[in-house]
C-alpha cells in the first residue's frame, strides 16, 4: 500500500497545482474584491476550479496505482521471491513462470474491472467536473 501511495500521489499534486495555477486572475480578483474569507475562497472559487484537474489526477494516479500493485504485490530480492495475494502478483508470478494462459487470464481479468470502473465512476465524474465546474463556460 505505501509503494503505491508513494507512486500515485504524485499524479494528484501536480494536477491541482495546475488547476489552480490555471484559476484567472480575474477570478481571483473579484473574490478579494467581494471580501471572501479563505473558506469561502476556497469553496466558491478554488474547488471548483480545481476539480476538472483533480478528477484527472484520480484518474492517472488508479492507473499508476494499478501499474504498482503488479510490482508491490511480488518482489525479488537477491534470489528471495516475496509475494502476496493479488492480480499484480498473480501477473507477476504468471510472467516468472512462463504461464501465458494464466497472464492472459489475469490481465484480462484486470482490463475487465479497469473498463467496469471507468464507465462506472471515473466517467460520471468526468462529466461531472466538465459540466458543472469548468470555468470555460
Amino acid at each position: 500500500m505505501l509503494l503505491m501511495l508513494m507512486g500515485t500521489q504524485w499524479y494528484i499534486l501536480f494536477n491541482v497545482i495546475a488547476g489552480s495555477q490555471g484559476i484567472p486572475s480575474d477570478l481571483r480578483e473579484s473574490a478579494a474584491s467581494f471580501r471572501f474569507s479563505r473558506w469561502r475562497r476556497f469553496w466558491t472559487l478554488e474547488v471548483p476550479a480545481v476539480f476538472p484537474n483533480l478528477v484527472t489526477g484520480w484518474v492517472t494516479a488508479a492507473g499508476g496505482a494499478w501499474n504498482a500493485s503488479i510490482v508491490a504485490e511480488y518482489l525479488t530480492w537477491h534470489g528471495v521471491v516475496t509475494s502476496t495475494v493479488g492480480i499484480g502478483s498473480t501477473i507477476s508470478q504468471a510472467t516468472a513462470h512462463g504461464d501465458h494462459p494464466g497472464l492472459a487470464a489475469a490481465v484480462t481479468c484486470m482490463a475487465v474491472v479497469v473498463v467496469a470502473i471507468n464507465n462506472t465512476l471515473w466517467h460520471r465524474l468526468s462529466a461531472l467536473a466538465s459540466n458543472s465546474f469548468s470555468l470555460s463556460k
